[in-house]
């Protein structure tokens, strides 16, 4: 009996419709759309393959190895469709990473695709798959089974996959994902039972169909124009990456004069400049930023989204992007030069939360142009970052118990055991998720909320001081940030001192620090304020000695009893010279009679190094990153009575 080729010709039309859309659509950049495009293209290639082979086995004849070819082909074609759907569906997920991290997951999900590959290969001659009988009849052979046995493998990982990650896809999307897996197990059934009816590529091919349209989405994720991914997708991609804490890197570009262009040039040909702008970028990513996910957010603002493989490529594809952008561009006869800014977010260390990312994408700007290639973590050193409203921010933090102070262990190098921390606030909104010590703190020094911040931070620290907990701890004091704005309050050592008698607390109990600033201010409410704390046994320090210019005589002035050594002099890996002036900086600060606390440690190596100078204790990642008070007191009783 003849097979029947109507349901593949169908399936072959549906195919077509696909892969011209997807080209017409620009839907070729970006992982999601790769991997969508080669699923696309197997799925394409497995209904060509069952055509021809049907032909084959229609047609009769002696056409033995034409027959293995043909169905040797399709075999491995269809096979592979399931397991790259289950890829996709990682993708989808952004959990691909994982994957690529691991290799006994790599070799856990490669292994049955490449026994059944070599089977069907070698099967000419084994005839374990099919053979080809004497009458020249396509028939199926013992090990055919093996072919369910591995495809329910991969529909088994797909299915839990989906489920698992369930939460990460509207309604819509998971019961497009779902409905492939019953949809191909009936049409094989089907096929089992009635061999003539070739209808297992027409389910793949609707099953393709489903997903280009509840999925892939292609009028909400793909700007039809650079085919870049629309800020909807982008916005996905990145709650994705957050979600799976994944680590990226993102390259923000803002043509800062794109209105003004508008006005001159008018809408259709500023479309066509921003899409030979993409052309562009695209083209030098090809070269120097491969698999790189871009996306176009519309007025002149574009991002590049790269995973690890290409962390040590970013700074250099930003610099020759910059480079790049400047140069004129030909348009309708005119020579236009793009005002370009370029920056580089890293992610979790500058943003470590889907709101901050995307609203820092959004808003990014310079308010001059920088002429050079711009980091996020020296922009949210600048007060002037999104956040406008922050005395609301601040408002609704603390009546929503947004704002927390959490403390970081400090290590005592002659005790060899934790003796202070450091308190350090946290601010978490509903809009813009966890805020900046460094983008909050200047903006709230200039509006003035300051004084309610460190109100609160003292009042907490106050506190904790006073519990039974903190005292079980037997430590010597907390580390508390003063301000440059706290330090000019007329109250503010009467506030402290009414703390201290309030929660019943000895003065040495607490250790306040100033910045280099404060330190070199001469305003008399300053030093009022220092010396009547340091006269009632409250101890000072200098926080980040190294950020700034340091008046020395200032500081011999000042009542300080500890330095905080800035974390840039632990960069010492070839750099000889920074290592001479963290020598003589100790030692000068030993000679001048205080201690010396080493922040911003971060290996055992450069532990070791200031441990060997003496200096008196050691603060950094390497030790404990800051912790929520029941998790610090859980830590230092653990550490401590090791």
């Amino acid at each position: 009996m003849e097979k029947l080729n109507y349901f593949n010709y169908c399936a072959l039309a549906v195919m077509a419709v696909l892969l011209i859309s997807v080209a017409a659509r620009h839907m070729l950049k970006g992982r999601r759309n790769r991997y969508f495009w080669n699923l696309l293209l197997i799925v394409t290639i497995g209904v060509v393959l069952d055509i021809i082979a049907v032909h084959l086995d229609n047609g009769g004849g002696n056409y033995v190895l034409e027959k293995y070819v043909a169905h040797c082909a399709y075999l491995v074609m269809i096979n592979l469709a399931v397991p790259v759907y289950v890829i996709y569906l990682a993708c989808l997920t952004d959990g691909m990473y994982r994957v690529k991290d691991s290799l006994p997951l790599q070799l856990v999900l490669a292994a049955p695709y490449v026994v059944l590959f070599e089977l069907i290969v070698t099967t000419p001659y084994t005839h374990l798959i099919f053979y080809i009988d004497e009458a020249y009849r396509y028939t199926r052979g013992p090990g055919y089974i093996i072919l369910y046995i591995v495809s329910s493998f991969y529909v088994a990982i797909g299915v839990v996959y989906a489920l698992r990650c369930n939460r990460m896809f509207g309604t819509g999307q998971f019961i497009a994902m779902l409905a492939v897996f019953p949809m191909l197990i009936v049409a094989l059934a089907v096929q089992v039972a009635h061999p003539v009816f070739r209808i297992e590529m027409f389910a793949h091919a609707i099953g393709v169909l489903f997903l280009l349209f509840m999925v892939q989405k292609p009028e909400e994720r793909t700007n039809p124009v650079t085919g870049f991914g629309r800020d909807f997708a982008y916005a996905s991609d990145i709650e994705l990456a957050v979600r799976n804490q994944k680590a990226i890197q993102i390259i923000l570009i803002n043509v800062l004069n794109y209105k003004a262009l508008r006005d001159i040039l008018g809408y259709e040909s500023m479309t066509t400049l921003m899409n030979k702008v993409s052309e562009q970028i695209l083209t030098l990513c090809k070269k120097e930023l491969p698999k790189v996910d871009p996306y176009y957010l519309d007025r002149g603002r574009f991002c590049l989204v790269a995973g690890k493989e290409n962390f040590h490529r970013v700074e250099q594809a930003a610099k020759a992007l910059n480079e790049m952008l400047i140069k004129d561009i030909d348009q309708q006869g005119m020579n236009i030069n793009l005002q370009v800014n370029v920056c580089i977010i890293k992610c979790p260390e500058d943003l470590n939360d889907f709101q901050g990312i995307y609203a820092f994408s959004n808003e990014f700007e310079e308010y001059e142009r920088a002429g050079k290639v711009l980091t996020a973590e020296e922009i949210l050193k600048d007060g002037r970052y999104i956040i406008k409203d922050i005395e609301e921010i601040i408002d609704n933090a603390m009546n929503k118990e947004g704002l927390n102070v959490y403390y970081q262990p400090i290590y005592s190098v002659e005790q060899k055991k934790y003796v202070s921390a450091e308190a350090l606030l946290r601010l978490n909104d509903e809009e813009y998720g966890h805020i900046s010590p460094e983008l909050f703190i200047p903006v709230a020094e200039k509006n003035g909320v300051i004084h309610r911040i460190g109100s609160f931070v003292l009042e907490e620290v106050f506190r904790f001081i006073s519990s039974d907990e903190f005292k079980s701890l037997g430590m010597d004091y907390i580390e508390v940030n003063l301000s440059v704005a706290q330090c000019m309050r007329s109250d503010l050592a009467k506030e402290i001192l009414d703390m201290l008698e309030k929660y019943q607390i000895r003065p040495d109990q607490v250790n306040l620090e100033i910045t280099e600033t404060a330190a070199s201010s001469s305003q008399n409410i300053m030093m009022e304020n220092i010396k009547k704390l340091s006269e009632a046994g409250i101890p000072f320090s200098l926080d980040d000695f190294g950020t700034g210019y340091s008046n020395m005589r200032r500081m011999a002035s000042l009542p300080l009893e500890l330095v905080k050594l800035d974390k840039t002099f632990t960069d010492l890996k070839d750099n000889p010279r920074l290592e001479s002036v963290v020598r003589n900086s100790v030692q000068m600060i030993k000679d001048m009679d205080m201690k010396i606390v080493v922040e911003g440690i971060e290996s055992e190596e450069v532990a070791k190094f200031f441990s060997d100078l003496k200096c008196d204790y050691i603060q950094g990642f390497y030790y404990s990153k800051p912790l929520t008070r029941e998790a610090f007191v859980e830590f230092v009783r653990k550490e401590n009575n090791k």
